[in-house]
């Protein structure tokens, strides 16, 4: 796509409000996405859709409960992200109040794995 100055951004942004029509998107999230697509974001925006809100507020809760390891590449300590301690996150969910349910935590899950990736440089 086009950047938001570029000639043919706005007709790109037309082209993926129409295929969204066409998958079933509702009006408002069509709204949302050609918002996001052209830069232009509503008050209080966070980046982050409203169902996945719950998942990400559990995770930032719970970032400080990273398993680490020293591992050694190219003759260099070097940390690896290993993944999140559940036992040291659900201490921090309580202590703020949260209740976790199944689908909240696999929305954690999800964003452990595209941020383990990204922290040990895999992305």
């Amino acid at each position: 796509m086009g950047g938001a100055d570029g000639a043919g951004a706005a007709g790109e942004w037309r082209e993926a409000a129409d295929d969204a029509r066409r998958w079933g998107m509702d009006e408002p999230d069509i709204a949302a996405l050609v918002a996001a697509l052209s830069g232009r974001r509503s008050a209080g925006f966070a980046g982050v859709w409203p169902d996945n809100c719950p998942a990400v507020d559990a995770f930032l809760a719970a970032a400080s409960q990273w398993r680490t390891a020293l591992v050694v590449e190219g003759g260099r300590l070097r940390m690896m992200w290993i993944g999140l301690d559940y036992a040291g996150a659900a201490v921090a969910w309580k202590a703020g109040g949260r209740m976790i349910d199944a689908a909240v935590f696999a929305g954690v899950q999800a964003i452990e794995l595209a941020a383990r990736a990204a922290m040990n440089g895999e992305v």
